[in-house]
């Protein structure tokens, strides 16, 4: 492979790659060969970098469980599980607009950092945040230290649906919101790197009002960028946004205008036979985080056939990792949990296959992000983001797939190199732009200030990692 700057220049066998890159010194349209740098990648598996469109800054909500106990026999039933408690969900969602008033912006960065290199260390060189508890402009910040490409959005929400009532209330004035998300979309649109892009979002169709979600509509037209939203997530979700909004979750964004191409529709499983033609009908793009289902209790994959379905019909399907919250595997497990769970589900071993959940993880994940002209495939012309996988040990002896070796045995600590527009930005497992230490050191620095001035349990649990 011959990078020229950011962009793939050929893509071949070494013969081949080698005549175009004399013929392009030449010409003198590949830049300066004396700047030339080769990477040895034999025995590496090399992927386009992987591209996560549904991702959310989470970190600093980790402060909250740093006197966690160590057994887990009274953890309690998530909110998310047994279908879904749709009334505890709006009203957790509608409190985390303001969270991040909590932190002080350079410990939000802090975490936001922390986050962004935990995604770009497994591999992912493309994130879409779909809302995150951090302040705007500390995760534009994050993102342009840590280096990897983000769609960055805010945490949208202003409206939440009590319990026993029938019609939801209003939290925050919509315009309110639109002001706030317009001002990320205008940072990042003024961002010179050309990684950083905005994207609107709302959290949650029950927490959403037909004004917020209009405006959204309009401030992705305005600002030509996706849309993403978790619709059609929770088997009791429909009945409850039915109650308070008059329509299900599908037919009200279809009325509102959101029901497009530009849509992202985040772990979309749940959905009448009318409903998902209208999906397809549209060319809604969906995503769904099947390594954080059985974390939250949801059945997302099991619970629904929807998603592998609208995947064999041609519908843009792509895998994500959910939130930072939760201690969750990168790409990589998404990749694993998805070939293995569908599978499993349909009885079929071929349902996903190995090749089927890295296009997943990256071409149609970039197509959905709507930057596939430029990135999630290893292509000349294309930008050069690429993830390298050693496979110089015991697991890949006599390997003739190492694709499949790497999602059956291998996972996101097994990334080696990860490149982002021909730029080196993780080698051997480290970072090149910055120090992990300090960054390690300042979140967790970060996590203790917020904890202490909150009011939380602060015990360190037993062999934790800590620089407090």
């Amino acid at each position: 492979m011959l990078i020229d700057g950011e962009r793939i220049l050929a893509v071949g066998p070494v013969a081949e790659v080698r005549a175009t890159a004399d013929a392009a010194s030449r010409s003198g349209s590949g830049g300066d060969t004396r700047s030339v740098t080769t990477l040895d990648a034999r025995q590496c598996l090399i992927l386009p970098g992987f591209v996560n469109p549904h991702w959310h800054e989470g970190l600093a909500r980790r402060a909250q469980a740093l006197g966690m106990p160590l057994s887990d026999h009274a953890d309690p039933v998530s909110p998310f599980a047994r279908g879904g408690d749709i009334h505890a969900l709006s009203q957790n969602f509608d409190a985390l607009y303001s969270w991040h008033e909590k932190m002080t912006p350079q410990e939000s960065e802090a975490f936001a950092r922390y986050a962004l290199w935990a995604q770009l260390r497994s591999g992912t060189t493309t994130v879409g945040d779909v809302g995150s508890v951090a302040w705007p402009e500390a995760l534009v910040g994050a993102a342009r230290t840590v280096g990897l490409r983000a769609a960055l959005s805010v945490w949208a929400s202003d409206a939440l649906c009590l319990p026993g009532e029938t019609a939801f209330t209003r939290t925050r004035d919509a315009d309110a919101v639109l002001a706030r998300i317009e001002e990320q979309l205008l940072a990042c649109g003024a961002d010179g790197t050309g990684r950083i892009r905005g994207m609107p979002s709302a959290v949650y169709t029950a927490n959403l009002s037909d004004e917020l979600a209009e405006g959204i509509v309009a401030l992705a037209l305005r600002h030509d960028t996706p849309v993403a939203t978790h619709l059609g997530a929770l088997p009791n979700e429909s009945g409850v946004v039915r109650e308070y909004f008059g329509r299900t979750p599908v037919r009200r964004f279809a009325e509102l205008g959101l029901l497009t191409d530009r849509l992202i529709a985040v772990h979309c499983a749940y959905a009448d036979l009318e409903e998902w033609a209208m999906l397809r009908g549209a060319r809604v793009h969906i995503s769904h985080s099947p390594a954080k289902y059985g974390l939250s209790g949801e059945s997302t994959i099991s619970g629904s056939r929807m998603i592998v379905e609208s995947w064999r019909a041609g519908q843009r399907v792509s895998l994500s990792t959910d939130g930072e919250a939760q201690q969750i595997g990168g790409m990589p497990e998404a990749m694993r949990q998805a070939w293995l769970g569908h599978n499993e589900i349909w009885a079929d071993n071929t349902a996903v296959r190995p090749s089927d959940a890295l296009l997943m993880a990256t071409r149609f994940a970039a197509d959905g992000l709507r930057w596939s002209d430029q990135i999630g495939s290893l292509e000349p012309g294309k930008l050069a983001d690429l993830v390298l996988i050693d496979t110089d040990d015991w697991r890949y002896t006599l390997c003739a797939r190492p694709l499949e070796i790497f999602l059956k045995v291998g996972g996101s600590a097994d990334v080696d190199t990860v490149i982002v527009g021909g730029e080196v930005l993780v080698r051997g497992g480290r970072p090149t732009r910055f120090e992990e230490e300090q960054v390690t050191a300042d979140f967790v620095t970060a996590a203790y200030a917020l904890a202490k001035r909150q009011g939380w349990p602060v015990d360190r649990p037993s062999g934790a990692r800590t620089h407090a």
